[in-house]
C-alpha cells in the first residue's frame, strides 16, 4: 500500500485483511461501529491511543498505520526462533505462577491450622 493512502483507507484495508466486520472490530476496540466507520471514511480521526490499539488488534505495524510507510522485513517479520523462545519463557512463567499459587494455598491452610492450635492452647 502506498504512502498516499489515507489513514481511514489503511484501517479499512487492515480490518478486511484480518477478516473482521466493522461491528467486530468496533467491539474489540470498545467503540461504536459508527465511530469506526467515520474513521474509515475520513469523517473523523482516531486519537493516538486508539491508533496504537488499532495497530495491535489488526496486527499491523504502527508506523504503517500512521504514515503508510513500509516497514523493513526484519522488523515486520519476527524471527521464528525468537518467538519460539518467547513462548517457552511464557509457558515457564505460567507454570511458576501456578506453582506459587499452589504454595500460597498450602501456606494459608497451614497458617490457619497453626492459628487454630494456638487459639485452643490459649483457651486451656
Amino acid at each position: 500500500m502506498s504512502e498516499e493512502t489515507l489513514l481511514g483507507e489503511r484501517i479499512a484495508k487492515a480490518r478486511q485483511a484480518k477478516g473482521l466486520s466493522p461491528r467486530q472490530l468496533a467491539q474489540r476496540l470498545g467503540i461504536k461501529k459508527t465511530t469506526l466507520l467515520n474513521w474509515e471514511s475520513e469523517r473523523s480521526a482516531p486519537r493516538a491511543n486508539r491508533i496504537n490499539q488499532l495497530a495491535g488488534v489488526l496486527d499491523v505495524p504502527l508506523l504503517w498505520l500512521i504514515a503508510g510507510a513500509e516497514v523493513p522485513a526484519a522488523i515486520a517479520t519476527p524471527d521464528l526462533n525468537e518467538t519460539t523462545a518467547i513462548e517457552a519463557k511464557l509457558r515457564r512463567a505460567e507454570n511458576l505462577v501456578n506453582e506459587l499459587s499452589a504454595l500460597l494455598v498450602d501456606i494459608r491452610a497451614q497458617t490457619r491450622r497453626v492459628q487454630r492450635e494456638m487459639d485452643v492452647e490459649v483457651e486451656e
